[in-house]
């Protein structure tokens, strides 16, 4: 079993992030196209690997969360071309760990129809929430795959010798 807990939270770009499946290809393309085309080779070498870069980093750069049971501490950290930079800080003393389920509108949806408009439907996720001494959560952790919320419930609850307490309900 890894001594780290390592969980991605959500794109740094949105859904921006995938423009970047067009832009490697396009990178690679226009970088290569130096080998076929008359155009100015190295301006065409560096707007390829520009826009190659580009969207590596589009695609890489991520939030994240990661607890270190050897160590003992947590972290929340910012993923660029796969180097992760944010300060560690001791892992508080968890009391318990809670798995719930949500059901709401999507992101972007504020919750209500126009005239003519079908209404949106609703999408569900859960959130696996660490808590220590206070009442609101110190961490959450958010996820839309029910078994892998589970899981994910279990590992923390056994790692950290905490009760976990599953309140979700059918969605």
């Amino acid at each position: 079993m890894p001594h780290v807990f390592d969980r991605k939270t959500d794109s740094f770009f949105g859904s921006i992030s995938f423009l970047g499946y067009l832009l490697v290809p396009a990178g690679i393309i226009l970088g290569g196209s130096v080998f076929w085309s008359a155009a100015d080779k190295v301006q065409m070498l560096s707007v390829g690997a520009l826009l190659f870069l580009l969207g590596v980093l589009f695609q890489s750069t991520h939030h994240g969360f990661q607890l270190d049971f050897k160590k003992q501490r947590v972290r929340e950290y910012l993923s660029m071309f796969w180097f992760k930079t944010g300060k560690w800080a001791p892992l508080p003393a968890f009391r318990r760990v809670v798995l719930s389920s949500n059901l709401g509108p999507g992101p972007n949806d504020h919750g209500h129809v126009h005239d003519g408009e079908e209404p949106k439907p609703l999408i569900s996720w859960f959130t696996i929430s660490l808590y220590s001494q206070a009442e609101a959560p110190d961490y959450e952790l958010r996820t839309d795959n029910k078994a892998d919320a589970h899981k994910t419930l279990q590992l923390l609850a056994k790692q950290l010798n905490i009760p976990a307490e599953d309140t979700t309900r059918p969605l």
